[in-house]
């Protein structure tokens, strides 16, 4: 339904039609109804004022007046119900709207090519959509059908205005113009302001969060951040509050500003109808009823009219923001699942020449870097921060496929692999590794989704070592985790390492990849949880990503990058004997962390 265009009003009615088409119709009918009304009333009351006074002045029968009263208990009768019917109605079409909308956004944010969810603008223009889009979807098709009741409206009352004084409906109707250009330049300066504040609510809730989240309890205490960040809080949030509040002194200064400019408005069409009535070209009937319903045409004028042509604008600047969202890049099969293929087995990666720099900038992260990995070996990347270790993990994950050079997969570019045999082929557990809150199995078997193999779940819990802390849970593995369930438990760090990593071995891929997800765990944790994935994988092909060197010192071959290529590679051993060897360097600077008995014994030989 949603894809790449530009969107414009039009665009939300056709949406709506096909999304509720029932209900969007059924506003339109009340819509209708409840802009004719002013026109309808005018008219009942005009003929019971006329009707009155003929049978006061000329004698007529009390019989005729029993028709003007009952159009008159009509047309109060409607007013009262259209407008409740027409709330139930916006209220099932906004529930089904709702998900329609969240599917398609969520679906194509599913899709985008990564980097957009590494830059900082998109990912503003991303959290700005997938907040408003319903609300903003709401508001502009009650723009439509609210210019639509307007014009409806000021149509009928003009027709009748016109009929006894062709002066004051032109007059009424110039009115419009200046309100309606000031009305909609306030609502774009309103929406660029919102923007704004949309920025600086995400920073403020997210200290809100740190605030309160029991995550972060015990170093709230530890380090008595609280008043200081709540300081921050404060700032952030008056920040906002200011901007608000300009937003609404605006609009209250346009808006009264309307309502005066409407009073002098109002007067000048009463002086002109009165002249009319006065040489006999109305009745006092209608002259009384058009005055009522200029009345209300005016004042809607001055603030319905205005707060609607806002909202235009308003909702105008966000079908901007929609048609970029949709205009961001996607990936080809980025949101398919792994998909099977034929002689799954690895023998061979290769990266030849690859140059590499993120999409937008000018800086090359990887600059003609070239290595060979074989099967039944063990590989580290090892290297200072900002070296290219996690973006060659990037690039054979097929995040992205920008690079220059060849990535070869068993002699086939990687290029050529679809992103979802890509996906069934490599597995990775990052440093930021998610916390599902779902149930421990739920954890695990998040790894293939194409597959439901509760027994070697189960075979992979109890070698990592979790089978004794699930069996004293009372659900056991369909604990819940996290805080969102109820009943559910959280667990500790290290805990929810081993869960990730179970997410790894479980998916089955031929490549499997950890890039630093023990970075919080001390030397000799990380050490013990190591020597365990091995031990675990000893069958599979895998790749360490560590700035910790004692992680990496028993994998067969490591690999040290520096200025965006291999500047050293070989064994632990071997690289230990390279004079004035950066990676010596690097391990005699870390032996420290490792004087304990615990890890000596695995590395006295080199200290």
């Amino acid at each position: 339904m949603l894809g790449k265009k530009e969107y414009r009003f039009a665009d939300i009615a056709r949406i709506y039609f096909k999304t509720v088409p029932l209900q969007t119709f059924s506003t339109i009918v009340c819509t209708i109804l409840i802009s004719l009304l002013p026109a309808f009333q005018a008219l009942a009351i005009a003929s019971f004022i006329d009707t009155a006074l003929s049978i006061f002045n000329n004698g007529s029968s009390y019989n005729s007046i029993y028709m003007p009263l009952v159009l008159i208990a009509v047309c109060v009768l409607v007013s009262q119900l259209l407008p409740l019917l027409m709330g139930l109605v916006s209220l099932n079409k906004k529930n089904k709207l709702s998900v329609t909308l969240e599917r398609e956004t969520v679906a194509k944010s599913s899709r985008l090519h990564y980097r957009h969810l590494e830059d900082k603008d998109d990912c503003e223009l991303i959290y700005r959509v997938m907040q408003n889009s319903v609300d903003s979807f709401e508001m502009g098709l009650n723009c439509i059908f609210s210019i639509l009741g307007f014009a409806i409206g000021m149509i009928s009352i003009l027709s009748i205005i016109t009929t006894s004084s062709p002066i004051a409906g032109g007059i009424v109707f110039i009115a419009c113009i200046p309100l309606c250009f000031l009305a909609i330049r306030n609502g774009k300066k309103n929406y660029e302001m919102g923007v704004e504040t949309k920025e600086i609510q995400r920073k403020y809730q997210y200290l809100t969060e740190v605030l309160t989240d029991r995550i972060f309890a015990e170093e709230r205490r530890l380090f008595s951040f609280g008043n200081s960040l709540s300081a921050r809080y404060e700032k952030l949030y008056d920040e906002s509050f200011n901007i608000e509040k300009r937003i609404k002194v605006k609009t209250f200064i346009l808006l009264k500003s309307g309502s005066i400019a409407s009073l002098f408005i109002s007067i000048g069409i009463i002086l002109i109808l009165l002249y009319s009535l006065l040489n006999g070209e109305m009745t006092i009937g209608i002259f009384i009823a058009l005055i009522n319903a200029i009345f209300s045409l005016v004042q809607s004028m001055s603030w319905q009219l205005s707060e609607t042509m806002q909202n235009f604008s308003w909702v105008k600047s966000f079908l901007s923001d929609f048609s970029r969202f949709f205009g961001l890049g996607e990936k080809h099969e980025a949101s398919s699942t792994p998909a099977y293929v034929s002689q799954a087995s690895f023998e061979m990666l290769e990266f030849r020449n690859v140059s590499f720099k993120y999409p937008g900038t000018n800086l090359y992260i990887l600059k003609n870097c070239s290595f060979l990995m074989d099967k039944n070996q063990s590989y580290a990347f090892v290297g200072e921060n900002g070296a290219g270790k996690t973006t060659i993990v990037k690039l054979i994950a097929g995040l992205y496929d920008e690079y220059e050079g060849e990535i070869l997969l068993n002699g086939k570019e990687l290029r050529e692999y679809s992103f979802g045999q890509i996906k069934k082929l490599v597995s990775i557990v990052f440093q930021d590794f998610s916390k599902y809150s779902l149930s421990i199995k739920d954890n695990i078997l998040l790894g293939d989704i194409t597959a439901c193999d509760e027994k070697q779940a189960s075979s992979i819990i109890s070698q990592l070592g979790l089978k004794d802390m699930i069996s004293h849970l009372e659900l056991g593995w369909d604990t819940n985790l996290g805080k969102i369930h109820e009943n559910s438990i959280d667990i500790s760090g290290g805990e929810w390492q081993r869960l990730a990593i179970a997410r790894l071995l479980y998916s089955n891929a031929i490549i499997n990849i950890l890039d630093e997800p023990t970075a919080a765990l001390d030397p000799i944790e990380e050490s013990k949880v190591y020597d365990m994935f091995k031990k675990l994988s000893k069958d599979r092909f895998t790749i360490c990503i560590t700035h910790r060197l004692g992680a990496a010192k028993s994998s067969d071959t490591i690999f040290l990058l520096s200025e965006g290529c291999i500047a050293e590679e070989g064994t632990h051993k071997s690289l230990m004997t390279i004079r004035d060897g950066q990676y010596k360097k690097m391990f005699n600077t870390q032996k420290s962390w490792y004087i304990n008995a615990n890890v000596l014994s695995s590395v006295r030989g080199e200290l």
